[in-house]
């Protein structure tokens, strides 16, 4: 098993020869995660703010390949003598190395006549992109060298690669500066309606040994009749503007600087440095501050302060959290698996080349699970992160699904009205993880609003008199409604409890942990996440129990007591039907709220909990373990079971067999025939754990997933996420051997000729080995947390 990358010294940074032959991106951000990039070894990715905000044009993985306007080219024009000249475009294949760490990102390339290094990094306190080219002649002869950028910029928002991307192109407006362009549109183009734009996007360049002759500031004078891969500017040796004219605005636009040409003598060499980013403000306040913040980087030795200053930042940063095994290179790995939490709290769960469904923001669930880790990193902010998050909460139950970086929430990023089931597990297994690090018990009682918005009966129903602008529930006096965490929490597991289908098993909803079981809303149910309502259950009556040390009652929304029917008016939880109507009940009398409170008994309010897990758990035991031996995972849009033998096909899911071992619930005897039955139905021999057999078939009644090729993505892939958490099951379940030869599975896929990613824990291996979707994933926080779980006992 050889990986294409090798690490240097044991630190985290690491090299790999001829990273061009690999498919990969890099990323690169600040401390703030004010500007996002990504870069390919050939140059490619984008930069940006966020959604609406891109420099460079938006770059998917497709992209990286394939598009060259997705590229920070540079052309290296070399004469070699009075009749021939070479051109080098830095972002072909070359022979050489790329050397990467936190976070930068450095390219070195071979030719017969130069060698050529390209350093780009985003300082850990700056908005600027630096790219650094240093070009040294290694001939025998003196070298007539000329340069040439060529970075399209974008320059608005990603809507627009594909809605009126000619349009939007009207409104940009160009200057040309001493050492450098600036691009500011005159609107926000959006049909919804048009803004006026505050935003100048940048690229300025300088070398201390040569100026800029002038540019090519546009798609058009600078491709000629040519291209971007061979444009006329270069290869017909088109004059530069050394000034702006009125034809530059309204087009694409290019950072096209023409430097002036310079002789270098055998070993010397000649440095380019550029800035890229973006501010905003006022037109005269933009330049300002943008020259001001390019000043601190335009010198190779500044260059040098900040890359340092940079590494040390980053590398402090993860020390937090520090393991020493045998395994020097394992060790290395490791942390660019604790780096992956704080990019995922930076890019959210969008902005690198293989999120592009994204725009903006992280998750629910991505937040709660990220927050595992960020208690150990930064204990003080993880429990400010915790406690803002149960805002997000609906009195119905449901949830914002998108949390933004100032810690505001929307209802989902596409404005679509859906519910995933499993998003009420999430918080209170954070904030058990947190009770267990913090005894502050107390913070079960600390009050905080709901979310509201016109979302209604967990996204069934749109209140069509919702006005607010805050999203904040209040009560028909119109006051701000609060309650306390333990109200939220009890809220969230109660309502899922009653939310049942007529298999009296938790409704799937839209879709739950798995995002592409999304075509079973109507009557499809989820036993997968059933068994860890369960177990939050039984988990919120230890936090009771501890909590009754401190005081005998609770004071809840009164309209909670519909769902702590055993107080006063119990009914059959094994009618489904009647839970479902106790449940229309509560929505229907928490639309509009008094505000009013009530106390009850700690003791009665344990009572009612217990009565409800003991029927839950029981109930999955009885109705969902399978004969062939493990558990049913769920049931479909035409009500029918999931799991077991049909037509032939065996179909067994891995999501089911590791809750049901993580929640308590399933037996020694069934993990020991759920372990046997895995490796029989679900295990790859040389690699993990698939996510579930191959169906056969397209299955619109339950999701999307079964119409993507088996061993990709949710459709029988490897799934980091999932195979960690069952190694975590079992561990926790005292199946030491099992686990661990769970867990040694995913290192073991990382080394394998078969994946070819840089150093991180991909989202998942396809059915040939591949890592795909890299770094923005909550398998590391799984990951981290499995090991520190083992490390503490």
């Amino acid at each position: 098993m050889i990986m294409i990358y090798k690490f240097n010294n044991n630190t985290e940074e690491f090299t790999v020869k001829d990273a061009h032959k690999h498919n990969n991106y890099f990323p690169l951000t600040n401390k703030s995660g004010s500007l996002l990039s990504s870069i390919s070894p050939n140059l490619a990715g984008d930069i940006k703010k966020d959604n609406d905000h891109f420099l460079t044009p938006p770059a998917t993985a497709i992209d990286l390949k394939h598009n060259p306007l997705v590229r920070r080219d540079f052309f290296i024009k070399i004469k070699v003598s009075s009749k021939k000249e070479e051109i080098i475009r830095l972002s072909d294949p070359y022979p050489g190395q790329l050397q990467a760490g936190f976070f930068y990102h450095k390219l070195t390339k071979y030719t017969k006549l130069i060698d050529i290094e390209i350093l780009n990094f985003i300082p850990y306190n700056l908005d600027i992109e630096v790219m650094q080219i240093k070009v040294k002649n290694k001939s025998k002869k003196n070298l007539d060298i000329s340069a040439y950028s060529a970075i399209p910029l974008y320059g608005r928002s990603e809507a627009t690669l594909r809605g009126h991307r000619h349009v939007s192109s009207l409104l940009n407006r160009v200057d040309l500066v001493k050492d450098g362009i600036f691009l500011r549109p005159t609107l926000l183009f959006n049909e919804e309606g048009h803004k006026l734009n505050k935003t100048t996007y940048f690229c300025l360049a300088k070398s201390s040994q040569v100026k800029i002759k002038g540019q090519f500031p546009t798609l058009d004078c600078f491709c000629g009749e040519g291209s971007l891969t061979k444009p006329d500017a270069i290869y017909e040796n088109k004059k530069s503007a050394k000034r702006k004219i009125d034809s530059f605005d309204g087009k694409e636009v290019i950072a096209a600087f023409d430097f002036e040409n310079k002789k270098l003598k055998k070993g010397q060499q000649i440095n380019y440095i550029l800035g890229l980013g973006l501010t905003s403000g006022s037109k005269k306040s933009c330049k300002k501050k943008i020259i001001n913040t390019f000043t601190k980087i335009n010198r190779e030795k500044k260059i040098e302060k900040y890359l340092e200053s940079t590494k040390k930042y980053w590398q402090k940063n993860f020390e937090k959290i520090n393991f020493t095994f045998k395994d020097k290179t394992y060790n290395s790995w490791l942390k660019w698996v604790k780096a992956q939490p704080t990019l995922r709290k930076l890019f959210g769960c969008s902005f690198l080349p293989h999120f592009d469904y994204g725009k903006g923001g992280r998750g629910w669930r991505d937040l709660w699970q990220d927050a595992l880790i960020l208690l150990h990193y930064e204990p003080k902010e993880a429990q400010k992160l915790i406690i803002n998050s149960f805002s997000g909460i609906r009195l119905d139950g449901s949830n914002a699904t998108i949390i933004k970086k100032d810690n505001s929430f929307l209802s989902d990023r596409n404005k679509i009205s859906r519910v995933w089931s499993d998003h009420g597990i999430w918080p209170y297994l954070t904030l058990k993880s947190y009770l267990n690090y913090n005894t502050d018990i107390n913070i079960l009682n600390h009050q905080l609003p709901y979310f509201r918005d016109s979302h209604l009966f967990r996204a069934k129903k749109i209140d069509p008199d919702f006005k607010q602008k805050d999203f904040i529930l209040r009560t028909i006096n119109k006051k701000i409604y609060k309650g306390s965490i333990l109200e939220h929490l009890l809220i969230q597991n109660l309502t899922s409890f009653f939310n049942v289908g007529s298999h009296n098993i938790i409704k799937l909803g839209s879709a739950d942990w798995n995002d592409a079981l999304d075509m079973a809303s109507e009557s499809g149910e989820t036993v997968t996440f059933s068994f860890m309502y369960a177990h939050n259950l039984k988990g919120i009556i230890e936090l009771l129990t501890s909590l009754k040390k401190k005081q005998s009652h609770l004071e809840l929304l009164k309209e909670l007591t519909f769902l702590l029917d055993n107080l006063k008016n119990p009914i059959n939880y094994n009618n489904f039907y009647q839970k479902q109507k106790r449940l229309k009940s509560y929505l229907e009398n928490t639309i509009k709220i008094s505000g009013e409170k009530i106390k009850i008994s700690i003791d009665n309010i344990i009572s009612d909990l217990n009565k409800k897990y003991r029927h839950l758990s029981g109930w999955l035991l009885k109705k969902e373990w399978l004969d062939e031996g493990f558990f049913n995972g769920y049931y479909d849009n035409k009500e029918r079971r999931v799991g077991g033998k049909n037509k032939g096909k065996m179909q067994m899911m891995l999501a089911p067999q590791v809750f049901a071992i993580m929640s308590g619930i399933a037996t020694p005897a069934q993990i020991k025939k759920i372990w046997q039955s895995a490796n029989k139905y679900l295990k790859d021999k040389n690699k993990s754990f698939h996510l579930n057999t191959n169906f056969g078939s397209i299955y619109p009644e339950l999701g999307r997933a079964f119409g993507f090729k088996y061993g990709d993505k949710e459709n029988g892939a490897f799934f980091s996420h999932m195979i960690i958490m069952f190694a975590y099951a079992l561990y926790k379940r005292g199946f030491i051997k099992e686990g661990k030869s769970v867990f040694n599975s995913l290192y073991k896929m990382i080394k394998s000729n078969s994946n070819t990613t840089y150093p991180q824990l991909p989202e998942y291996f396809n059915s040939q080995g591949q890592g795909l979707y890299s770094y923005l994933t909550g398998s590391a926080s799984w990951y981290i947390h499995t090991l520190l779980k083992e490390k503490s006992k």
